[in-house]
């Protein structure tokens, strides 16, 4: 069976050697080409006119790169495409022949615009797998497009717990808490709560690898206790997280449901304890109360309390940031991702099998065999 993975950013020069190198976290889409002994597609191989890249990110659909990829998987007899994201799998599903697999994962599946267009136009049917990056975003579009849980399934994001790993236990006392991310982040009601604990420093590093836009911080005043700290590379990142107490993730209540969970992940990767906002997919992120803490959406007075009772027990961070390590190895690793994905297209092409329905498949994919693989999605 040939596989396609599709991936909806540019891979910047050099990344395979910094991977290599340890300077860089491993690559969902990279790893899931190795796996299956195949190809990716990202926007390196796109030749596009500026003011259409500008009409599609304000649309956020890849129609550009859902073309191209049509095309290449017509020329070269793929069975079987994996998009990344829905910015290409929603145009990409018009535009495949019916009898490819087609498995897309969601981002931002709860967008009232999105459901719209994707009942409008009948795009459900096209879908073999729907996979959603949280159980609360899986069960929501189950309901709004009306398909059952065979169709729309649960996979979190992955994180790599070999590169993000603490290189010294964590002492609990370390001398600042930091906040970092820009998707989606209420860095107003951060501030505001950092307004009450002056005793408190904050770094705030605004920035992303994979979004532009505003902060949101940018019309405030910082009070004396909050430093702006420049956005990093992974490899500088990585010692961020360990310098820093622990992490604060403050999430607007918009329909991103599971925005902040990159920075929530790596944080508990890095052995650190987070206080993030309760929002119906980011809950699924951490354990409140074990690895971390949630809060309710603009909540300063909420926030400050969780971050001064961390901050005034060294050893309850120390404690929750030891289980929040565990959590992710056991739970959220880059390769258990990538076997559930194989999973995921194994069971597609299996399904349409005559000799697989009502039997166990002992199919391959790729170079990897999984004759008795099943799917176990992490609570």
């Amino acid at each position: 069976m040939r596989v396609l993975i599709v991936a909806t950013n540019a891979t910047p020069p050099g990344l395979s050697h910094e991977v290599h190198a340890g300077r860089h976290q491993r690559v969902d889409y990279l790893e899931l080409a190795q796996r299956f002994g195949t190809v990716h597609h990202d926007y390196n191989v796109l030749r596009q006119p500026r003011l259409l890249r500008v009409l599609e990110d304000f649309a956020r659909l890849d129609v550009h790169q859902a073309a191209a990829v049509a095309r290449m998987v017509k020329r070269g007899g793929y069975d079987a495409v994996v998009s990344l994201s829905e910015r290409v799998g929603i145009p990409l599903a018009l535009m495949l022949d019916r009898r490819i697999r087609h498995v897309v994962i969601f981002h931002h599946g709860m967008s009232r615009q999105k459901l719209r267009l994707i009942r409008a136009l009948k795009l459900q049917r096209r879908w073999d797998v729907i996979a959603a990056i949280s159980r609360a975003e899986a069960e929501g579009m189950r309901t709004a497009l009306g398909l059952d849980e065979r169709r729309v399934v649960a996979l979190h994001t992955p994180v790599d717990v070999d590169f993000y790993k603490p290189s010294q236990p964590s002492t609990g006392r370390e001398a600042f808490i930091q906040s970092l991310g820009l998707s989606h982040r209420d860095y107003p009601t951060l501030i505001r709560a950092m307004r009450r604990l002056p005793h408190i420093p904050c770094h705030l590093r605004v920035g992303s690898a994979w979004v532009t836009r505003r902060g949101g911080h940018e019309k405030e005043t910082l009070p004396p206790n909050i430093t702006p700290q420049p956005f990093v590379h992974p490899s500088v990142l990585r010692r961020c997280y360990e310098e820093s107490r622990f992490i604060v993730v403050p999430i607007l209540p918009s329909t991103q449901w599971s925005a902040g969970c990159t920075s929530v992940q790596a944080a508990q990767a890095m052995g650190k304890p987070v206080v993030a906002t309760r929002r119906p997919g980011l809950s699924e992120y951490l354990i409140d109360g074990e690895t971390g803490l949630l809060v309710e959406p603009g909540d300063d007075l909420g926030m400050a309390e969780a971050i001064e009772s961390l901050w005034r027990d060294p050893q309850r961070v120390v404690r929750m940031g030891r289980r929040a390590r565990e959590w992710m190895a056991s739970n959220h690793s880059l390769d258990q991702w990538l076997d559930r994905v194989m999973a995921l297209v194994e069971g597609t092409m299996c399904s349409h099998r005559p000799e697989c329905i009502g039997s166990e498949c002992s199919s391959t994919v790729g170079r990897h065999s999984h004759p008795k693989i099943q799917l176990h999605f992490s609570d």
